[in-house]
């Protein structure tokens, strides 16, 4: 275990006051920084994302489930992509499901849990991945539907990982200069997860919605659900909340749209169609 070399950590609430430039000198290249739990924000995110980004670290994200149903699990992602929006990633974003009284729901159910969280982040533009042990992988998550879809993140302290994944989590207590304390250590095993499936370069989220929606479908008054959710998030990252984030193309995300468009001199006419995506997903 002690010969092992980490090229990746996991931080969280638990890590604060990182040096993050130590970090990188001493051998760490990627960070995967928890973005939440349940429809919580982890209130050292955005702090952990600055500095890691400043210093110039690959960063992924995961989001802690405390869900116990399909539905739940969506507005888990729901509440991911609003904490994510507007901010660029070069490792998937992993869903966390570990939790005792999740074992009780199943093996069907808890891998539609899954499936129904990062389809839902894929679709606002991310890559998405599953977090979890050899064991649950075993009895409670359909191990190879998710390696046939998905990133693979591996928690197995072990001298070697039991499964192929991405990413090997090898210990929960590992020292890292630049952090105080005990930190989570990891390995990438496919370094190609830092630019996407077979290396290919990470989509920036215009692009991912391009390719998820075609030419950029246009969204107006009436419409709902997932785009309309991504839609909602970005221009909450731009500092235009009226009509909340919600899913539903109301008369406060109509507004929304049409202060948008008029601040960056766009066609007023309350529709986010490709001009209005465009100006949303500009580099900032």
């Amino acid at each position: 275990m002690t010969q092992i070399k980490p090229n990746c950590i996991d931080v969280s609430t638990w890590q604060r006051n990182i040096d993050w430039q130590r970090v990188k000198n001493a051998g760490i290249k990627a960070v995967i920084i928890r973005a939440g739990f349940g429809t919580t924000k982890d209130n050292q995110f955005e702090n952990h994302y600055k500095g890691a980004k400043a210093a110039g670290l690959c960063i992924g994200a995961y989001w802690y489930s405390y869900a116990y149903s399909t539905a739940q699990a969506e507005q888990e992602a729901k509440a991911c992509i609003s904490v994510l929006s507007g901010k660029s990633f070069e490792l998937p974003v992993y869903y966390d499901m570990e939790e005792d009284g999740q074992m009780s729901l199943g093996k069907q159910t808890m891998t539609a849990m899954a499936c129904r969280f990062i389809d839902a982040v894929q679709s606002a533009g991310y890559r998405g991945g599953m977090y979890s042990s050899p064991s649950w992988f075993s009895d409670f998550i359909d191990y190879d539907l998710m390696r046939s879809k998905y990133s693979i993140w591996l928690a197995h302290w072990a001298s070697s990982p039991a499964r192929q994944c991405d990413i090997w989590q090898y210990s929960e207590s590992g020292r890292v200069d630049g952090v105080d304390g005990d930190v989570d250590l990891n390995l990438l095993q496919n370094e190609a997860v830092l630019g996407g499936k077979g290396g290919t370069k990470p989509q920036t989220l215009q692009e991912a919605l391009k390719a998820r929606y075609g030419a950029l479908r246009c969204l107006k008054r009436g419409d709902s659900g997932i785009p309309v959710y991504v839609l909602q998030a970005l221009l909450l990252s731009h500092g235009y909340s009226e009509g909340g984030v919600d899913g539903i193309f109301g008369a406060g995300t109509e507004n929304a749209v049409r202060e948008f468009q008029q601040y960056h001199y766009l066609a007023v006419d309350g529709i986010a169609g490709k001009e209005t995506f465009t100006a949303l997903t500009a580099p900032r």
